[in-house]
């Protein structure tokens, strides 16, 4: 049980680092005065959507395999990406058809691939 919990721990600890952190940005800066606030708020966007996603994935199957690390890091990717293309106001419905497609293909093709 004591194994569990170091596996539950770190995914947790480093999702309320991540979410304090974007709080933090959200709060006390502006992005229009400088780009570079942009730049962390989407790495720490993807970071925390990782540390959430083998967060879940722990309490729910005990583990993390490979193949579902690999649908990890593909549906975090795509949210961070259309969350960059939503506020940069170019994401058409036709944008978004096009990534949720290309997101089917690459979990498809992931599990299939992945040992």
């Amino acid at each position: 049980m004591k194994f569990r919990n170091r596996r539950i721990f770190i995914p947790s600890v480093i999702s309320v680092i991540c979410f304090v952190s974007l709080l933090s940005i959200t709060l006390l800066t502006n992005p229009v005065e400088n780009v570079s606030y942009a730049l962390f708020f989407f790495a720490l966007t993807g970071v925390l959507l990782l540390s959430l996603g083998h967060l879940l994935v722990t309490l729910r199957k005990g583990q993390v395999t490979p193949k579902t690390r690999s649908k990890i890091v593909i549906i975090s990717a795509l949210i961070v990406f259309s969350l960059m293309f939503r506020s940069a106001g170019s994401l058409s419905w036709i944008d978004l058809l096009v990534m949720v497609l290309l997101g089917f293909g690459l979990l498809f093709y992931s599990g299939r691939r992945t040992p």
